[in-house]
């Protein structure tokens, strides 16, 4: 007959508290392969956060070509040639023209006065750097078209001219120009612009102030960060393709989170390469300390057979108790190993770290995988013990 469960989680424990030591060691076996899966999970999850951090404050990963034509007039890349990109370049999400406005470097609004980067840019920019309009509204076709004198600033600026107040149809001078605030769009730190701010018009405004005005570069911005490497190559040899004379070069705002997803991968594989021998050194003492425990129970499970116990309930026990060891060295690996990242990650160095489920969830199916999957071959075979045999053994 079947045992009841708490009968059986009873007998479970005592069977492995009689053998405390080898109980001991396999469970710490379990609980270095674990920490290493755990470790591995969160490194990963603080690293991609860390990256997702730094996205936030800059523009969407772009690749920006520049040209220099060796002989000849330099090659523009206007908006057919941008179109003609876009349809050979898969992993362009979308181009955008920007160019400095030199002759504007101080912004003053009634008494307040701040430096100021001055730009002029297509329509698509929002797109192609993923910026956030906070206040107001963006460039539409009318303001194009009509040489309106309308401006958009960043916060940065907003709070340096406007202090509390909004700036919205607030007239602002740039050296002697006049220019209406439309909106407000956030601050990025890759602005390099220190403590004054940015400052927005529209290409045919730029083109009334400087008397003919050309794009100095254009942005152009891929799908995810991972085709960053992919976009600037397909760029160049396009590049290099329409223009044989030229001289070519492409550069990305996304180099160093590139790096840094590249020591990611190196950090995760030696990890999870640890992670893996552990693993399997705590499932090999999890099998010998079954096949042990079939070894020295054989007359009780001779016993429990001929009273009515199943093979599947035999196997059961012993695979429960290879569970109970994997759980406990599971257990206690993430709680470990989140305490330890939480005290690196505030005391060590800063980085952003949270408790995360998932880890948790594949952490601790490690450690049942382990268990179940180690402890199942010795199980399976205390079910194939003959029962006159076992109830004769010493």
């Amino acid at each position: 007959m079947g045992l009841p469960l708490p009968d059986l989680l009873f007998m479970t424990w005592r069977s492995l508290t009689n053998q405390w030591l080898r109980s001991g060691l396999t469970t710490f076996g379990v609980f270095m392969g674990v920490g290493a899966v755990s470790a591995t999970l969160n490194i990963q999850t603080i690293t991609r956060d860390q990256i997702d951090l730094k996205l936030a404050e800059r523009d969407r990963p772009f690749v920006s070509p520049w040209i220099y034509a060796r002989e000849g007039p330099e090659p523009e890349l206007d908006e057919e040639f941008q179109k003609a990109l876009t349809d050979s370049i898969v992993e362009i999400r979308s181009i955008s023209s920007i160019s400095n406005v030199f002759n504007l470097n101080m912004v003053q609004y009634e008494a307040q006065e701040a430096e100021v980067r001055a730009r002029s840019v297509s329509l698509n920019y929002l797109d192609t750097t993923g910026r956030r309009m906070l206040q107001g509204r963006f460039f539409d076709q009318i303001d194009v078209k009509e040489y309106r004198p309308v401006a958009l600033i960043d916060e940065q600026l907003a709070l340096n001219l406007f202090q509390d107040q909004s700036p919205l149809n607030k007239a602002i001078y740039a050296s002697g120009n006049r220019f209406v605030v439309i909106g407000v769009m956030e601050s990025k730190t890759n602005s390099e612009w220190g403590e004054g701010g940015e400052l927005w018009m529209t290409q045919t405004f730029a083109n009334v102030l400087s008397g003919g005005y050309g794009w100095d570069s254009i942005q152009i911005s891929s799908h995810s960060l991972t085709q960053i490497n992919d976009l600037s190559n397909a760029v160049e040899i396009f590049l290099q393709q329409s223009f044989p004379q030229a001289e070519i070069h492409v550069w990305s705002n996304a180099d160093d989170l590139l790096e840094d997803l590249e020591v990611q991968k190196i950090a995760s594989a030696a990890l999870t390469g640890v992670g893996l021998i552990a693993l399997v050194i705590g499932g090999v003492g999890i099998a010998n300390i079954t096949v042990a425990t079939v070894l020295e129970r054989t007359k009780e499970i001779g016993i429990r057979r001929a009273i009515g116990a199943s093979k599947l309930e035999v196997m059961g026990q012993f695979i429960l108790e290879a569970l109970l060891l994997s759980l406990l060295g599971g257990t206690a690996a993430v709680a470990t190993v989140h305490g330890l990242t939480r005290v690196a990650t505030t005391v060590v160095i800063q980085a952003p770290y949270r408790f995360s489920p998932r880890n948790t969830v594949l952490s601790m199916g490690a450690a049942v995988a382990v268990g179940v999957g180690a402890s199942f071959i010795p199980a399976l075979r205390a079910t194939q013990i003959d029962i006159v045999k076992a109830l004769r053994s010493d």
